[in-house]
């Protein structure tokens, strides 16, 4: 769980646990906030639809990596 530094004043990450009973309401869930190269896999994992993100998408090679499945290793 990473909190993005724009929100650091506001409550704590929910985390992937949050996610996956979101995801379990079968309805299409994105990963945001904090999300970064290094996490993405395992909000992809945890059932979310997609992910967005600033972070994610200024490291270098990150998005290129997710579209071709060898990117963000998985944290969960």
């Amino acid at each position: 769980q990473c909190a993005p530094p724009s929100k650091a004043d506001y409550s704590p990450p929910l985390g992937l646990e949050a996610l996956r009973d979101a995801a379990r309401q079968q309805l299409p869930i994105l990963a945001l906030g904090g999300v970064t190269a290094d996490n993405a896999a395992a909000c992809l994992a945890a059932g979310a639809a997609g992910v967005a993100g600033i972070r994610l998408f200024e490291e270098a090679g990150a998005v290129a990596a997710l579209r071709k499945g060898t990117g963000p290793r998985e944290t969960a």
